[in-house]
């Protein structure tokens, strides 16, 4: 039962601005559940008496619940509404990490972790689906860019936090960090979050009907193109995270402190970025900011593979190209997605699973590509931007061209561009 029955739409003041807040905290479960504790992964390891590689493993499996729970949770809650799951679904994700904080063997963390992730999807799915269900065209990639914005500080936070909790009281406290923010957002979403999907704008036919709807979203077109860009834009950005630490360390011999500054300086530009994309697309519409975009990001991403190859000896040709390709994927990520979910009438569940799944699946086949020619070259690095820069501009160059507005329905927002 939601406590709060004010639309999110019709919330004003401090109200609206808490509830913004609480559902970009729901989107940041990615970042929460696995930047947060890596700093402590070898005194896991140690105090397990695991492997070092099963203690990564244990990212893998927070990663495949937190894919595999927004693949099942968004389709159901199309049918049987948003609050009740979330509630159900953060629960699920406090009592996994409070359990992790007391685990004794490999195997049972490994485990808790999945659940973790699962449990975290239900926020990260739900809270995009709210988004989808209250705002449409423009107005959702203005919200969405905003979440975007805020929620870009958990990955820069985490490891920080993260490090400090367990280097003062140990791995252990992280994840008691984790439960009991995990306690905060089921009373935030008791409290604070309305149920934004009534009854009667519900999918009938039950859960089955609703994970056909979800079989039916993988033969459109126009949905396909804009989860495409998600993709494999997210496919750069992790290839970005997995190599710049051996790219500024190893090749240019930066140091630890100078490359988390350079991290944070780009975190930053998004943040920035983000906002920005807020800003113009009510005034340009979302199928000329994403066409812009993403022909911009790709020649960033093409100055990225040209730096690589060109080999400078100064790392700043390399810091200005990935700063460009980083801050221009905050305006695609946000479009694509809003143009997403506005091409469907039904299903932003559904909808919002897909393209979160897209994201893990794409970033986790692109994150071991990049050490292939070794810790000493940038090059691999430089071809899958410049790779997935040119798909990702084909694809939202294809979706814009087969996108159709749904005029008069409640999936309505308007002229896509804005005219």
């Amino acid at each position: 039962m939601a406590f709060c029955t004010t639309p999110l739409d019709q919330q004003s003041g401090l109200r609206f601005a808490y509830t913004t807040f609480l559902l970009s905290w729901l989107t940041a479960f990615g970042p929460l559940c696995t930047d947060m504790y890596l700093p402590t992964l070898p005194d896991i390891a140690s105090e397990l008496h695991i492997s070092t590689a099963l203690a990564q493993s244990s990212i893998t499996a927070c990663l495949l619940g937190l894919a595999l729970g927004q693949l099942v949770i968004g389709p159901i809650s199309d049918s049987r509404g948003r609050h009740g799951i979330l509630v159900f679904s953060l629960t699920i994700y406090t009592v996994a990490s409070f359990l992790c904080s007391v685990a004794t063997s490999g195997p049972v963390f490994l485990l808790l972790r999945f659940v973790q992730g699962v449990g975290g999807a239900g926020g990260a799915v739900l809270a995009r689906a709210v988004c989808c269900d209250v705002f449409q065209g423009s107005r959702l990639t203005q919200y969405i860019s905003l979440l975007m914005a805020i929620h870009s500080v958990a990955p820069i936070l985490g490891p920080v936090v993260g490090g400090f909790l367990g280097g003062t009281y140990g791995w252990r406290s992280v994840f008691v960090v984790l439960g009991i923010i995990g306690v905060l957002l089921v009373a935030g979403a008791l409290f604070t979050l309305p149920e934004s999907l009534p009854r009667e704008k519900r999918l009938t036919g039950g859960i089955w009907a609703s994970l056909r709807n979800t079989g039916r979203l993988f033969r459109e077109h126009t949905f396909l193109c804009y989860t495409a860009v998600q993709g494999f834009t997210m496919a750069g950005f992790f290839a970005y995270v997995s190599a710049s630490p051996f790219i500024f360390q190893n090749i240019y011999g930066l140091s630890m402190e100078t490359f988390s500054i350079i991290f944070g300086c780009n975190a930053i530009g998004m943040l920035c970025f983000s906002l920005l994309a807020a800003r113009l697309s009510r005034r340009f519409g979302d199928r000329s900011l994403l066409r812009w975009g993403d022909i911009l990001r790709t020649i960033a991403c093409f100055g990225v593979l040209g730096v690589a190859l060109a080999q400078p000896a100064s790392p700043v040709p390399m810091i200005g190209a990935l700063f460009c390709m980083l801050v221009l994927q905050s305006i695609t990520l946000a479009t694509s997605f809003s143009l997403a979910v506005c091409s469907q009438r039904v299903g932003a569940g559904a909808a919002s699973g897909i393209l979160g799944v897209a994201v893990f699946l794409f970033g986790a086949c692109s994150s071991p590509l990049v050490g292939l020619a070794g810790p000493m070259s940038a090059v691999p690095l430089g071809i899958i931007a410049a790779v997935t820069g040119v798909v990702s501009l084909c694809s939202s160059l294809m979706g814009n061209r087969l996108y159709q507005g749904f005029v008069g329905t409640s999936r309505t927002g308007g002229d896509p561009e804005g005219a």
